[in-house]
């Protein structure tokens, strides 16, 4: 991903969290995941992205690390940790490609991902690629929205 992409990624992550996680995340926080906060994620964190173009539009990213993000305490393990396609991009086997050349530069045989308890599309997806779910799990406490007012 080049530093132009970045707002393009943004608005892709941040439409792709409505798509797939609608009716599994409250609908207030998904309403905060704007296509601003995933833009400004992507300038804060240094982690590779491949990106993948279909008729000049980004449909898709892979975002991973050679080695895991020290919270999900697995030494000697990569880690795929977000891999999102538009929908009106899916089965066209973009997410397939974004995997495997996200899997092909990683250093270890040993690769992490999590992935969100109830997204089955993903879950299966996941499995089709060869990952097994191991049971473990990274629980996350979604903020509650401040309410507005004086």
């Amino acid at each position: 991903m080049a530093e132009g992409d970045i707002p393009a990624k943004g608005r892709v992550h941040s439409l792709c969290w409505r798509e797939t996680y609608r009716g599994l995340i409250p609908d207030g926080y998904l309403e905060s995941i704007t296509p601003e906060f995933c833009t400004g994620l992507a300038r804060s964190r240094n982690i590779d992205t491949l990106v993948a173009l279909c008729v000049g539009e980004m449909a898709g990213f892979v975002c991973f690390c050679a080695e895991a993000r020290p919270f999900t305490a697995r030494e000697g393990c990569s880690e795929v940790a977000a891999l999102y396609v538009l929908r009106k991009y899916q089965s066209l086997g973009l997410g397939r490609t974004l995997m495997e050349s996200a899997l092909g530069r990683l250093p270890h045989g040993s690769v992490i991902l999590y992935v969100l308890d109830g997204n089955r599309r993903a879950i299966e997806f996941y499995r089709h690629m060869g990952f097994e779910l191991t049971g473990r799990e990274l629980r996350e406490e979604i903020p509650r929205r401040r309410a507005q007012g004086a």
